[in-house]
């Protein structure tokens, strides 16, 4: 169990937007650390924290920055801070699954699309709008990431197991199922259409990007895809070598049986990753294998260090 939560709460090694002293700042780092922020706006001051939550009406009333704000608006509880902790955690497997860019883009996307939909419906069916106006009815932030997250993750590897008995998708589904029963019994239309809208973009999205490729969802190509969502990588193509454009000018190498073609294409410089080979891409399917089959806790540590660098190698920057 020891092992399971060390392996859980490890920081993987995925490249950020800048650095901070010698960590990189990923975009799950990022949410995370202004989440926890929302947490002190709430403090300092109430009406500030409440500007930030998605409201139908105040968007329409021109309160724009709403639509983007609303993952980030974390009340200051004891839930909301394992709500973070675990998003941190498990987003910076999404975010290795995906690359940088990508993950950037679907979080993007399940933010403004289900906020944008309930704007719209809000205008034409007055009933669908929500109103959050006290601290216990802040049930969209974080935590929907997080929830879209684990279909995602659920989508790419239906086979893994929260402590090798629970299948990722039906984990999904309780908590699915939980808030739904919430919403219902508020008779709350809007929120039960926010969730769904959001849980479907999640999972639309991701498999336009590459990811969620264990079930069978309709999408729109967005760049090259393979079986798993670190394999949709373009690969890198080796430089070129530069002839001399002095010619024969200068000194030679003296002809032997050390003398390389002519021809030959010279080798990368030192500092430069090397290209992607089908080895890799070969070594990498078998890890994702064994990562579907047995979940993350089956790898080994030189094994997890291997997927670390093969997932780097072939993804899209």
């Amino acid at each position: 169990m020891s092992q399971f939560f060390s392996s859980l709460f490890h920081r993987r090694q995925n490249d950020g937007w800048f650095r901070v002293s010698r960590f990189d700042a990923t975009t799950v780092d990022v949410i995370c650390a202004l989440a926890v922020g929302t947490m002190f706006l709430y403090a300092l001051n109430p009406g500030w924290f409440f500007s930030l939550t998605f409201i139908p009406d105040a968007v329409t009333s021109f309160e724009i920055w709403r639509l983007v704000t609303w993952p980030l608006v974390t009340p200051p509880n004891v839930f909301a801070l394992i709500s973070i902790v675990f998003f941190w955690s498990f987003g910076q497997n999404l975010e290795g699954l995906l690359g940088r860019n990508k993950f950037l883009s679907w979080v993007v996307a399940v933010t403004l699309v289900p906020a944008l939909l309930l704007t719209v419906l809000s205008l034409i069916i007055p009933d669908t709008a929500f109103t959050v106006l006290r601290l216990r009815d802040l049930e969209f932030g974080i935590g929907t990431l997080f929830l879209c997250g684990i279909w995602l993750y659920a989508a790419t590897y239906p086979r893994v197991r929260f402590f090798d008995i629970i299948p990722i998708w039906a984990f999904a589904g309780i908590f699915t199922l939980l808030d739904v029963l919430s919403y219902t019994g508020n008779r709350a239309l809007g929120k039960i259409i926010f969730l769904f809208t959001a849980i479907a973009t999640a999972l639309l999205v991701g498999r336009s990007l590459g990811a969620a490729t264990g079930w069978p969802i309709p999408h729109i190509p967005l760049g090259a895809t393979g079986s798993g969502g670190t394999r949709n990588a373009r690969r890198s193509k080796p430089p070129k070598s530069k002839r001399n454009k002095r010619g024969d000018a200068g000194q030679r190498v003296v002809d032997g049986p050390w003398r390389k073609e002519t021809s030959a294409t010279a080798p990368p410089p030192s500092s430069a990753p090397p290209a992607a080979s089908p080895a890799d891409q070969a070594e990498l399917d078998g890890l994702l294998d064994k990562i579907g089959a047995d979940g993350m806790d089956s790898l080994s540590g030189a094994e997890k260090k291997r997927l670390n660098e093969l997932s780097k190698r072939l993804r899209n920057r």
